[in-house]
């Protein structure tokens, strides 16, 4: 490796030539609260720009036909209260074209790397207590800017092949939990305390059930095997990097898959490497963990083979040197499996599951592209689902009438109901609906009929996943006297609404009748209440 010295000259240069460039682009937006200023470089290598700053700051990479641009966070965004006591010499690298599409909400996305960075600044050896107390301030980090999918036709597979896979496992130390992140990269990551999460581009990647068990299988290692970390010394060493870098590739993930989140520590020499070599060993022994429980509990293994080979397609050849990156290169991986790939068998569990995440999160236009690769039934389902999304029921209704799938029939509940056909609609929805949006309605019909409580019921496990069933359930319980809990469902609804002053007022409420809300409700309560407070200061 170049010396030190050698690698600054070269990196000044690049930048120094750049500038006026970056400079220009900048222009074109208007970004309150942040400055740029060039950047003071310490190594540069390939597609990713590296960054050390004695003053401590902060830097994110632009990057535009594989050169890299540069911006700081400078003291005066740092004092204007866009991002308070940024101080840590960590360095971000992100994707040029991935930051296009977020400039507009930079000053969101820049306060939420913050909260994340500040939480992690005092981890030293985690006990399952602080890994807990992490995962659950990173869960309400992603759901206050709704990153989080909750609706269960896409969530409940996902989760029941984890509980699938754990249940091969001897002496599990986790409930591992399934989350599905609004992301359109293919990516999947695992966060302290067992929770395993799916970017959206992944299930949109995947070709039958064995590949998404491979990914959740390997997810499931790394937790398992405490890999976010094994002992006191390296925990110090990557605490801070491992749960930033994961927050970077939720948020403005990489193009290209293999590179991951390119994030480094700015220390001396070649402690570096070492300590992405320690990622990158983590990464084979989860592979390697993975084909044995997928073995186990039915999967076929090459579902990873496969799926790494398709990774490795759309990649391309990187020219990323290996012990740069926090992930091993895909053919490297497929080397050490050593399985044959074998040919995708989607079932119709895939086929739901993927009808389900055109027909829910996609926009229209890529729905209907996608749905015509689906097998008619299934065309049928994700187009019908679409157009309930819309409001379109009668459409909705004639492309759901005759698909022989319980989610079908679901929602035809639903449409039926909103035709105002609630007799019709009732049994549909009591025996087939098991998501939000099907049991508001069954809850509604409820209310009508005088059963409050079988209401309540109904909604009680839809509780923050969806603000409508938080307003209702707000509703249902200040009829049922139960002036705490309604004060909690409004605190939710207004939190997810970003109607910040109104959840507010609703915690502080609901927090004068802590004695008839459990633990569990208070922690959350007083989570929220911070979450409000620091958004306030940024």
């Amino acid at each position: 490796m170049p010396g030190r010295g050698k690698r600054i000259r070269r990196a000044r240069t690049i930048m120094h030539i750049l500038q006026n460039r970056l400079m220009k682009h900048l222009q074109k937006f208007s970004l309150p609260g942040l400055t740029y200023a060039r950047c003071e470089p310490m190594e540069i290598a390939n597609h990713f720009l590296l960054l050390d700053d004695i003053s401590g700051r902060g830097f994110l990479q632009f990057r535009k036909n594989g050169l890299p641009f540069c911006n700081r966070l400078s003291r005066g965004a740092a004092d204007s209260g866009l991002c308070p006591s940024w101080r840590h010499p960590d360095a971000l690298s992100l994707k040029y074209d991935q930051i296009l599409s977020m400039l507009g909400s930079m000053k969101r996305v820049a306060g939420f790397v913050c909260a994340l960075l500040l939480l992690a600044q005092g981890i030293s050896a985690m006990t399952f207590e602080e890994e807990r107390e992490i995962a659950e301030k990173f869960l309400l980090l992603l759901d206050a800017h709704n990153m989080l999918v909750y609706d269960s036709e896409i969530t409940l597979l996902p989760q029941m092949t984890a509980d699938r896979l754990a249940e091969t496992i001897d002496s599990p130390i986790y409930d591992f939990k399934i989350h599905v992140i609004r992301d359109r990269s293919v990516n999947a990551f695992a966060i302290p305390y067992g929770h395993v999460f799916i970017n959206l581009g992944t299930l949109l990647f995947i070709q039958d059930l064995d590949e998404l068990a491979a990914v959740i299988g390997h997810e499931i290692g790394h937790s398992q095997m405490r890999h976010i970390p094994e002992n006191f010394e390296t925990q110090r060493k990557i605490s801070t990097a491992t749960i930033l870098g994961v927050l970077a590739g939720t948020l403005l993930s990489a193009k290209n898959p293999e590179a991951g989140a390119a994030l480094v520590y700015s220390s001396i020499g070649g402690s570096q490497n070492i300590r992405l070599a320690y990622s990158r060993r983590h990464e084979y022994e989860s592979d390697e963990f993975s084909s044995t429980i997928l073995k186990a509990s039915g999967f076929d293994p090459s579902g990873m083979t496969r799926f790494l080979l398709r990774l490795n397609t759309i990649g391309g050849a990187s020219d990323i040197p290996e012990y740069l990156l926090t992930h091993p290169h895909s053919q490297n991986r497929i080397s050490s499996l050593k399985t044959d790939p074998g040919t995708s068998r989607p079932d119709k569990h895939y086929w739901a599951l993927l009808s389900s995440v055109i027909g829910l999160l996609l926009s229209e236009n890529e729905a209907v592209l996608r749905s015509n690769s689906l097998p008619e039934e299934y065309r049928n389902l994700s187009m019908g689902l679409l157009k309930t999304r819309q409001g379109n029921s009668e459409e909705a209704l004639s492309l759901l009438t005759g698909v022989d799938l319980d989610l079908a029939r679901a929602y035809r509940g639903l449409n039926l109901y909103r035709q105002g056909n609630h007799d019709e609609a009732y049994p549909y929805l009591k025996e087939y609906g098991r998501s939000a949006g099907p049991k508001l309605a069954l809850a509604e019909i409820q209310e009508a009929r005088g059963q409050l409580q079988q209401a309540i019921e109904t909604l009680r496990p839809f509780s923050g996943q969806s603000m409508r069933v938080d307003y209702k359930l707000g509703v249902l319980y200040q009829n049922a006297s139960k002036q705490g809990l309604s004060h909690v469902s409004f605190a939710k609804y207004f939190f997810s609404t970003y109607e910040y002053k109104s959840s507010l007022y609703h915690i502080e409420q609901a927090l004068t009748y802590e004695k008839d809300l459990d633990d569990t409700l208070i922690k959350k309560l007083n989570d929220m209440r911070e979450t409000i407070r620091t958004a306030k200061r940024n």
